[in-house]
C-alpha cells in the first residue's frame, strides 16, 4: 500500500513546476497578441501606403485630363482666332444671304413674268415663253461677280466687272420693285428690289477684301502696333520739319547772304547727297574762311577784348594764370561763407557764374587800393595768388628789349598801341611784369624825351 504523503520540498517543486508552467503559456500568448496587433498594424500600413499611391495617380489623372481640356479649349480658341482672321463666319453669312435672294427674287420675277401678255390677249394663259427670262437676268448679275473673282486672280482691271455687275442687279431690282409694289405694296417692293441687288453688291465686298486680305497678311495686333509707329514717326517728321523752318528763318534772318550760299550748295547737290549741317558749313566757309559762327567782326571783338583784359592785368599786376585759379577756387569754395546766403549781399553772383557788376569775371583789385572783400586764396590770413609787392628784386631792364620794344612801336605807329601781350611776343617771351615795365619805359620815353 502507498502511502499519498507527500513532503514540503516535493510540494514546493511541483507548485514551481504549476508557475513555470504558467509562465509559459503567459509569455506564448503575449507573443500571440503581438504577433496579430504587428500583422494588423502591417495590414493597416499598407491600405495607408495603397490610398496614398492612390491619391497620387487620382492628382495625375485629373492634372492630365485638365492639360487635355486646356489643349481642347486653346485649340478651340485658335480655330476661332483661324476662322476670325479668315473671315469664315462673314462668308458663311454671306452666302446664306446670297442664297436666300435668289430664292425671294427668282419666284417674284417668275410670278412677274409668267404673267404677261401679248396686247389684247385676253386669255389668261401662262406665259411659258417668259420663263428663262428671270434666271437670265439673275445670272447676268453673278457673271459680273465671277468675272470679278477671275480678274483678280489673272491680275486684270476689276472695273468693267464692277459696272456690269451694278448695271444688272440695278435692273433686276428695278423689276422687283415695280412689280412688288404693284402687287404687294411699297415696302414689298423695296425689299423685292433688296433681294436682287444686295447679294451680288455683297458677293463683290467679300471679293474686295479677299483680295486685299491676299495682299496685306499682318495681325490685328501687327496692324495696329504698325499704325502706332507709323503715327510716332510722322508726328517725329513734323517737329523735324517744325524746326528746319524756325532755323531756316532765324539763318535768313541774320545771316542772308550766307543762307542764299547755302540753298545754292543744296541746290548743287543730289537730294539726300548732302546734309543740312554740311551745307551750312560749307557755306559758312566760302563767305567767312573761318569756323561757324565766327566772323572778321567777331573775331576783331575778340582780340579787342584780349587787349582790354592784357591792359587790365598789367595794371593790376596780375596774371592770366592766377585770376584763373582764383576762379576756380572761388567756384569751389564758397568766398562768401554766411547763413543763408552770402554774408552781408557784398558780392552776389550773377547767372554768368561771376560777381554781379564786372560781367562774369573775375573781380580784380587795383594796384595800391584795399582788398573790397576776401578772394578764394584771401582768407583766413592767406593772400592771393597775384601780389601786389614783390617778395624778389625787380629784374632789371635789358637794353636790347628795350630796343625791341621801340621797333614795336614804330611798326604798330606808336606808343600807345603797345601792350603788354604785343610786348612780350616781341622780346620773345618773359614775365607779365616785366613786360608791364618795358612798355612803360618805352611810354615814359615817349613823353618825356631826354
Amino acid at each position: 500500500m502507498t502511502s499519498g504523503y507527500r513532503s514540503w520540498e516535493e510540494r514546493e517543486a511541483e507548485a514551481a513546476k504549476t508557475r513555470a508552467e504558467a509562465a509559459r503559456i503567459e509569455a506564448e500568448t503575449k507573443a500571440a497578441e503581438q504577433t496579430v496587433a504587428a500583422g494588423a498594424a502591417k495590414t493597416e500600413t499598407s491600405k495607408l501606403a495603397e490610398q496614398v499611391e492612390q491619391a497620387k495617380l487620382n492628382r495625375r489623372l485629373a492634372g492630365i485630363q485638365r492639360d487635355a481640356k486646356n489643349d481642347k479649349e486653346q485649340d478651340k480658341a485658335k480655330l476661332r482666332e483661324a476662322a476670325a482672321d479668315n473671315g469664315t463666319r462673314f462668308k458663311l453669312v454671306t452666302n446664306i444671304v446670297l442664297t436666300l435672294g435668289l430664292l425671294a427674287a427668282l419666284p417674284a420675277q417668275l410670278s412677274y413674268f409668267l404673267k404677261l401678255h401679248k396686247k389684247g390677249d385676253t386669255s389668261g394663259d401662262t406665259a411659258w415663253l417668259m420663263m428663262p427670262v428671270p434666271f437670265f437676268l439673275e445670272l447676268l448679275a453673278w457673271v459680273g461677280v465671277l468675272g470679278t473673282q477671275w480678274a483678280h486672280r489673272k491680275g486684270l482691271p476689276r472695273w468693267p466687272f464692277w459696272i456690269l455687275t451694278a448695271t444688272l442687279a440695278s435692273v433686276a431690282g428695278y423689276i422687283n420693285l415695280t412689280h412688288g409694289a404693284t402687287e404687294y405694296g411699297t415696302v414689298a417692293g423695296v425689299a423685292l428690289a433688296a433681294t436682287s441687288m444686295i447679294g451680288p453688291v455683297l458677293a463683290e465686298v467679300r471679293q474686295a477684301l479677299e483680295s486685299k486680305a491676299a495682299v496685306d497678311n499682318r495681325s490685328q495686333e501687327q496692324r495696329a502696333k504698325e499704325k502706332e509707329t507709323a503715327k510716332k514717326k510722322a508726328a517725329e517728321a513734323r517737329q523735324e520739319a517744325k524746326r528746319h523752318k524756325l532755323e531756316d528763318e532765324r539763318r535768313k534772318t541774320k545771316w542772308k547772304e550766307v543762307f542764299d550760299e547755302y540753298e545754292r550748295i543744296v541746290a548743287a547737290h543730289p537730294i539726300g547727297a548732302i546734309t543740312r549741317d554740311e551745307a551750312w558749313k560749307a557755306a559758312w566757309d566760302n563767305l567767312h574762311m573761318l569756323p561757324v559762327g565766327v566772323t572778321v567782326g567777331t573775331l576783331a571783338a575778340r582780340e579787342v577784348a584780349r587787349e582790354a583784359i592784357d591792359r587790365l592785368m598789367a595794371d593790376s599786376d596780375r596774371s592770366r594764370e592766377s585770376v584763373a585759379v582764383d576762379l576756380f577756387l572761388a567756384d569751389v569754395f564758397d568766398p562768401f561763407p554766411g547763413d543763408g546766403g552770402t554774408a552781408g549781399g557784398a558780392c552776389d553772383k550773377d547767372p554768368q557764374g561771376g560777381p554781379r557788376g564786372t560781367g562774369g569775371g573775375s573781380k580784380l583789385t587795383p594796384p595800391g587800393g584795399p582788398a573790397k572783400a576776401p578772394t578764394a586764396l584771401g582768407r583766413k590770413g592767406k593772400q592771393v595768388s597775384g601780389r601786389t609787392a614783390p617778395k624778389t628784386p625787380e629784374k632789371p631792364l635789358a637794353e636790347s628789349d628795350l630796343d625791341k620794344v621801340r621797333k614795336l612801336a614804330d611798326i604798330l605807329g606808336g606808343v600807345d598801341k603797345l601792350s603788354a601781350r604785343n610786348v612780350r611776343e616781341a622780346v620773345g617771351g618773359c614775365a607779365q611784369d616785366y613786360a608791364v615795365r618795358l612798355r612803360d619805359h618805352v611810354q615814359n620815353e615817349d613823353r618825356w624825351p631826354s
